[in-house]
Parts: C-alpha cells; sequence; structure tokens
C-alpha cells in the first residue's frame, strides 16, 4: 500500500531580501570611495610637506607612532647638540666661539638655550629624562626650568 504524500513545510522567513542586499552592497561602494578619497587626500598632504609615509601606508595608528619617534629623537637630538656647543665654546679661544655659531647659523641665545639644557641633563639617561617627564611635550616644557625644578 501506498504511503500518503506529506506536506512539504512551507519554507521559514530566512529575512533574505534583494533590495537590503543592493542597499548594502551601494553602501559598501560608497564606503571604499571615500576611504579611497580620504588616503588619496592624506598622501597628497604628505607629499605637498615632504613627510615620508611609515611603509608608504596612510593608517593613522602608524603615522602616531612615527610621530611619537621622531619627538623621542628630536629631544635625543636636542641634548645632543646642546652637549656639543657645549663641547665646542671649550674648545675655542676666548671670542671665536661666536664666529662658530654663525657658520653654523646658531643664535647666541638657542646656542644658550641648547647649552643649559645639556648641562641641566647631563648626568641623566635621556631614556630616564623622557620618562620622568612624561612626555616630549613636558621635556620641552621643562628645558626653561631651574635645577632645583627640575629634581622636584
Amino acid at each position: 500500500m501506498a504511503r500518503p504524500a506529506k506536506a512539504l513545510p512551507t519554507p521559514a522567513d530566512d529575512g533574505f531580501n534583494p533590495e537590503r542586499l543592493e542597499e548594502a552592497g551601494e553602501a559598501a561602494k560608497q564606503l571604499a570611495v571615500i576611504q579611497s578619497q580620504q588616503e588619496a587626500t592624506v598622501r597628497a598632504v604628505a607629499a605637498q610637506l615632504g613627510y615620508q609615509l611609515p611603509a608608504d601606508c596612510t593608517d593613522p595608528d602608524l603615522i602616531q607612532r612615527d610621530i611619537s619617534a621622531n619627538m623621542r629623537r628630536s629631544v635625543e637630538a636636542c641634548l645632543e647638540v646642546g652637549r656639543g656647543l657645549r663641547v665646542l665654546k671649550e674648545a675655542c679661544e676666548h671670542g671665536s666661539f661666536m664666529a662658530r655659531l654663525d657658520v653654523l647659523g646658531i643664535e647666541a641665545s638657542v646656542a644658550r638655550r641648547f647649552m643649559e639644557t645639556a648641562t641641566k641633563f647631563a648626568k641623566r639617561a635621556t631614556s630616564h629624562v623622557l620618562g620622568a617627564a612624561g612626555s616630549q611635550s613636558k621635556l620641552f616644557e621643562m628645558l626653561i626650568l631651574d635645577d632645583e625644578q627640575i629634581e622636584e
């Protein structure tokens, strides 16, 4: 005897909507265009300024890390310039240091600030100075402090 035919279950609504899929595709395309335009703008600004993008990438995290590394190197370079100027001053005969500054293109007041800074931080490792300051910006602010204020 033949079995009775079973009614097939009706498919449940799975939420698939071809119109919504098309809308999502259009939104994705618009997002890709916006991102492409932003990347082009970032690259144009970098080229205009002569800034070498880290790993030729426009990722803000990489750019931020690059800036941080450059700031650290800047602080170290400032301290090294101050040390060099202080030693150069001692190596020069009386009255010839100013002529050396002219050749370097450094004003006397700027040279004095570099040398004072190098003297203030001479006995401290740069990494210790940066750690104590908390940031490069704070360190640049500390450059004008007296020795007692720095110790505080």
